[in-house]
């Protein structure tokens, strides 16, 4: 209770307001981008975009609902089985959890066993992470040569260029997260703390920019009625 309540609480919290300020849309329109025209584009853009979105999400279940819920289709139309389809993005979102800087509880409960920082366990997560996703990204690849699954249509893939330009701050609080973890080696709460104000304040910023005014009820409030069911 003591770990949930210190550490898993405020990182809940911070994921869910990246969720609803648009990141997800970011990094799968990202992993589109670079992948999709390749052999077994949607396939390879679900591992890519799970990766991506599990470094602010930390769960298998939000990965398959926020990414799962467009890739699973474009792979079903693209010439994957159903079963193989459900199977990769299963498997995609799964590595999430061990994806840092936010990770599932489990990293949370070994850094207070271990008596060590959570930056020190996510430093030890990301080799494992990333040679876990660089085996499902092979073996996905393997089965769209055995089926000769090609890539998707380029009139459905964006430009990476517009890609970066509308969603490159969502880079930003991540950016911070690590930075102050790694750098100045704050707490993992007080770290996610400054990250999400940074959070906040580029998104203001860019309502502003856009002359939205509907910033607190778009990120404010959705980010804490979400972040209130993901705690509870």
């Amino acid at each position: 209770a003591r770990v949930s309540f210190s550490y898993i609480g405020l990182f809940i919290i911070y994921a869910q307001f990246i969720r609803v300020s648009g990141a997800g849309d970011f990094f799968l329109d990202f992993a589109h981008a670079v992948a999709g025209r390749v052999r077994g584009g949607p396939a390879k853009s679900a591992v890519i975009g799970s990766s991506l979105f599990g470094m602010i999400s930390g769960s298998a279940v939000a990965n398959v609902a926020g990414v799962g819920s467009i890739t699973i289709p474009l792979m079903k139309r693209s010439g994957y089985r159903a079963h193989i389809a459900g199977a990769i993005e299963a498997a995609a979102s799964t590595g999430g959890q061990i994806m840092p800087p936010v990770m599932g509880a489990s990293a949370f409960l070994m850094a207070d066993f271990l008596k060590v920082s959570y930056f020190y366990v996510a430093c030890c997560a990301a080799i494992p992470a990333l040679l876990y996703y660089l085996s499902l990204f092979t073996m996905v690849d393997l089965e769209a040569a055995k089926y000769g699954i090609l890539g998707m249509k380029k009139e459905n893939i964006p430009s990476l260029k517009k890609v970066m330009n509308k969603g490159w701050q969502h880079c930003i609080s991540l950016f911070v997260l690590v930075y102050l973890m790694a750098v100045p080696k704050w707490t993992a709460t007080k770290a996610a703390f400054w990250a999400l104000i940074a959070l906040l304040l580029v998104s203001l910023v860019q309502c502003f920019i856009k002359k939205d005014k509907n910033f607190l009820k778009d990120i404010v409030w959705k980010g804490l009625i979400t972040s209130i069911d993901g705690v509870a």
